[in-house]
């Protein structure tokens, strides 16, 4: 049994990779056939997963340890617990915008929908959601006859098992178990029982020593006392009726090819860059006084834990990173799209690139793991934020570019892309942004955030800010 700490205290309810697929069969009897054996043979793969990762048997259990819920094995799976087929037209969805497509809007829906709900008890903390995308036929486009064009597969899970490379690990094997679609299959057997008792993923404090250093950094204070532009205060009653929105921005491999250049040339990580970017759009946007901005970066520490990216797990510290006013000021007062501006969002992005290298050098010295296990009382700590200032700005989670995903070829199943996102963080960031590409395939931001606590203005500003700037970055002869 292990715990689940700051998650079920309102910082961190669940994080999810979705993998998008495009169906090869164009003719009408091969997307029939596609359609009649894709549900069997996913089933298939998915409880040949769910036997591959130990991590998958865990659930919230009703017991807790000084009022945090505690997490055990479940004896048993049953299908309607972890799979969730939805079909496109039963989505509701407000119009896309000028940039986005009308399948990523449904989307947004849907993942929104999910991060917001609440996991039960004694059920696995995980579950795949399958959304459906129908298409008209091309050939007549006055018939109601549609076919499947996309499914989009998204892996959802509690962060406290799963961290967002855990998603990556899940698809990658998702796919590598996925049967062939040549032989008509029958449905698997429902639910799958586990007698044996498996053992729990391995938690970061059992491989990494975060409590008996007395080293300066460990012992310095926290650097939160600086004051932050975060949106609006701590809710009250965190986890009621809280709505989470959710944004997809996808940035063409094209031009994701010439941004990565420009980083090369100036000698900053994409990361780094997308900070900058992120600061420079949302001061940009902000009408009010900014004092500054808080920002927080989590990092794997997978390395530091001897995890490998198969396993799921949740090994994952973080490092915060402050902008001064007088450092935005210099932003504000640049000309959107211009080269002083271009130039000030180099020098930021190197600035964000040196404190993630010195930080992530230093782990687990002055980590947040580190400070979260010396908190004695963490339900006392994280309850007494209710109705306080927010601390952080945004948080920007970089997954980086993967390969590890590759239907089989006879799966009738072509990636195009991967989304990462998170829930609304209830007493952290005010937005968070999530990124992932795929090998030569596009990058894909998604920023999500909680209603009410930022206007959806404010994230239109940044949406747009991020897409020009990162087109105007990205070109050689701006």
């Amino acid at each position: 049994m292990t715990n689940n700490k700051s998650v079920t205290l309102g910082q961190y309810n669940s994080a999810c990779v979705t993998a998008t697929y495009t169906i090869s069969p164009k003719d009408e009897p091969g997307l029939h056939l596609f359609e009649e054996r894709f549900r069997s043979a996913l089933e298939w793969s998915l409880q040949s997963t769910i036997q591959q990762h130990p991590g998958l048997l865990y659930s919230i259990s009703d017991e807790t340890d000084a009022g945090i819920a505690l997490y055990k094995q479940v004896d048993e799976i049953n299908q309607r617990d972890v799979l969730r087929i939805i079909n496109s037209d039963e989505v509701s969805s407000t119009t896309a915008g000028p940039n986005e497509s009308a399948p990523d809007v449904l989307l947004s829906q849907v993942l929104g929908d999910a991060h917001a709900e609440h996991w039960l008890p004694n059920k696995p903390a995980w579950k795949i959601i399958v959304l459906k995308h129908f298409q008209t036929s091309s050939k007549n486009h006055d018939s109601d006859r549609t076919s499947l064009g996309r499914l989009d597969i998204a892996f959802m899970a509690h962060h406290a098992i799963a961290d967002g490379l855990s998603g990556v690990a899940f698809h990658a094997s998702l796919m590598e178990n996925f049967e062939s679609l040549s032989a008509s299959l029958c449905q698997p057997p429902w639910p799958m029982t586990f007698n044996e008792r498996r053992a729990p993923p391995i938690a970061i404090e059992e491989r990494v020593d975060c409590l008996s250093c007395n080293c300066t950094i460990c012992s310095s204070p926290d650097t939160c006392g600086r004051k932050a532009w975060a949106g609006g205060a701590i809710s009250q009653t965190p986890t009621v009726s809280l709505k989470h929105m959710v944004r997809i921005v996808t940035i063409p491999a094209e031009e994701l090819s010439t941004v990565l250049q420009r980083c090369k040339q100036a000698k900053i990580t994409l990361t780094a860059l997308l900070h900058a970017l992120i600061c420079t759009s949302l001061r940009h946007g902000i009408k009010e006084d900014v004092p500054g901005f808080r920002s927080v970066t989590p990092l794997s520490v997978r390395q530091h834990t001897g995890a490998s990216k198969k396993d799921i797990v949740d090994h994952v510290s973080f490092l915060t990173s402050y902008v001064s006013r007088a450092e935005l000021e210099k932003i504000q007062e640049c000309e959107p799209g211009s080269a002083v501006e271009e130039q000030h969002i180099i020098e930021r992005a190197q600035s964000f690139g040196r404190d993630i290298i010195t930080n992530a050098g230093q782990f687990p010295h002055g980590s947040m793991v580190t400070r979260l296990n010396r908190i004695e009382d963490l339900v006392s700590h994280f309850q007494s934020q209710g109705g306080t200032e927010r601390k952080y700005t945004y948080e920007l989670s970089n997954l980086g570019s993967t390969s590890d995903i590759s239907p089989p070829d006879d799966s009738n199943l072509k990636l195009e892309k991967l989304t990462f996102t998170q829930c609304a963080v209830v007493a952290g960031p005010a937005i968070v942004f999530n990124c992932v590409s795929t090998r030569g395939g596009p990058l894909v931001i998604s920023v999500t955030w909680q209603e009410g606590i930022v206007e959806e203005s404010l994230i239109d500003h940044v949406v747009r800010g991020l897409e020009d700037r990162l087109v105007c970055v990205g070109d050689e002869d701006s």
